[in-house]
């Protein structure tokens, strides 16, 4: 609004002038000066209304309804055009040119000059109808014949996007007013999907939840969609499946699918599945899982030693225990359990790191840090309470996961292991109070003891 004041000062000036040289006694002033004085009062008049318009129609109707600026371009042209008007009017009106001549020789020149730039002016008007039309703004990511990038220019001659390679590529603004565009919004939700297989031995609702647990915690996934795992068809050698999740930042989506395979290759290999592939092979030795199961988990078993819950153990008990027990790996920034989830299990790190936090008040934060040796879920294995914490693997982890089967095999073979294993957890658990500040009396110890026995018991459904 401001650029109508000085031009609106200036024409009332101008005309004022205008009436009081009038007003003089007649021969002053020459008839053509007078035209003069009052063309220019006139072209004042006509700046002074167009930016008044041009303010009305953009500034003001075209945000209210759009709810964004108009286009810089959009302005420049309605100028033009209005200011073309007021000229020609002026100069036939009041200067009382003949303007046939100067309208003829306009239209002329004007088709030679659309000649001869026919395609600089129709890269002009399409880039005009993008302007006015908006169908991608800057920061929109976009697919046009076969390449994607974020848009980062839009002129009047053409189109720039940068591309997933940060390479910046131009189209004509001619060319985009043709073909289709596929237009991915700023900050929108997009969805995507990555294929993969599975053996048909294994039964879909297991790899479905798999899958399902593999995509919580992706970066760049947004969750105000819940994402889905679906069967896609069968194949020669396997079950097809799809998963679908939504993105925000979509020139991220090959990051996010890069991520999402490598958390499904950790989730099958912790389940022993084997990625299915049309090949054939020939077994030569057949390999019995417990010697695999030894091979693999051989460093544990001095881990084991390590536990103090376990010293009630004899050394073939102890053998027993890491035969019955699974090796599982955890990809960076995995769940490994989570708070309030059920638990028949307890884990000792065999390598890497875990993170453990709690949630306070909406906040999460790190507890402790576990590291090589360490063990946690023990109350779960012992009487099946609840996770009571979150442990989120820090690194690339692998741990010895020992199971309610296990246990519960060795505990009918010596019935007075269940009464060794409630008094050593207690004693763990006072222990870990005691340097918490927390000191308990032998008397409320062995009341604890005997009521964590009957638990066991319960839970293991012993006599």
């Amino acid at each position: 609004m401001k650029k109508t004041i000085w031009p609106a000062a200036a024409t009332l000036a101008g005309f004022l002038a205008y009436f009081i040289l009038r007003a003089l006694p007649a021969g002053r002033f020459h008839e053509q000066g007078f035209r003069n004085l009052l063309a220019f009062c006139y072209a004042l008049l006509g700046m002074t209304t167009v930016r008044a318009c041009s303010y009305l129609i953009f500034d003001i109707l075209y945000l209210k309804r759009t709810g964004r600026e108009a286009p810089g371009l959009l302005k420049i042209m309605f100028s033009l055009v209005c200011y073309s008007v007021l000229v020609m009017l002026i100069f036939g009106l009041v200067l009382k040119y003949d303007v046939t001549g100067l309208v003829a020789t306009s239209a002329a020149v004007s088709v030679v000059i659309g000649l001869a730039l026919q395609d600089t002016l129709g890269n002009f008007f399409a880039g005009a109808s993008l302007h006015i039309e908006q169908p991608f703004k800057i920061k929109d990511s976009i697919r046009f014949a076969g390449q994607t990038g974020e848009v980062e220019t839009v002129s009047w001659r053409s189109t720039t996007i940068r591309t997933q390679h940060n390479s910046l590529l131009s189209f004509p603004n001619s060319l985009l007013a043709k073909e289709p565009i596929e237009v991915f919004p700023y900050e929108g939700l997009h969805r995507h999907s990555v294929s993969f297989s599975a053996p048909c031995s294994v039964s879909p609702q297991s790899v479905i939840t798999l899958a399902k647990k593999a995509l919580l915690n992706l970066p760049n996934v947004s969750y105000e969609a819940q994402p889905t795992v679906e069967l896609s068809g069968f194949g020669q050698s396997s079950i097809d499946y799809v998963a679908l999740f939504w993105v925000k930042d979509y020139m991220k989506v090959g990051d996010t699918s890069a991520r999402l395979k490598e958390r499904l290759w950790y989730a099958f290999y912790r389940e022993n599945i084997s990625m299915p592939f049309p090949t054939r092979h020939i077994l030569l030795n057949k390999i019995k899982p417990e010697d695999d199961q030894c091979r693999t988990g051989a460093h544990y078993r001095s881990a084991i030693e390590g536990v103090s819950i376990f010293k009630p153990l004899t050394s073939v008990e102890k053998d027993a225990l890491l035969t019955n027990s699974r090796v599982r790996l955890f990809a960076p920034g995995e769940f490994m359990v989570r708070s309030g989830e059920a638990g028949d299990s307890m884990f000792i790190i065999g390598r890497g790191r875990a993170e453990v936090r709690v949630c306070s008040n909406g906040v999460h934060s790190t507890i402790a840090v576990l590291k090589k040796g360490n063990f946690f879920g023990e109350m779960s294995l012992f009487s099946g309470e609840p996770r009571n914490a979150d442990v989120v693997a820090a690194e690339e982890s692998e741990v010895l996961e020992i199971g309610k089967l296990g246990i519960e095999k060795l505990l009918r073979e010596n019935a007075m292991l269940a009464k060794a294993f409630s008094r050593t957890v207690t004693e763990r658990l006072a222990a870990l109070e005691e340097h918490a500040g927390q000191v308990r009396r032998r008397e409320q110890i062995r009341v604890e003891e005997g009521k964590f026995l009957e638990r066991i018991k319960r839970f293991f459904n012993l006599g």
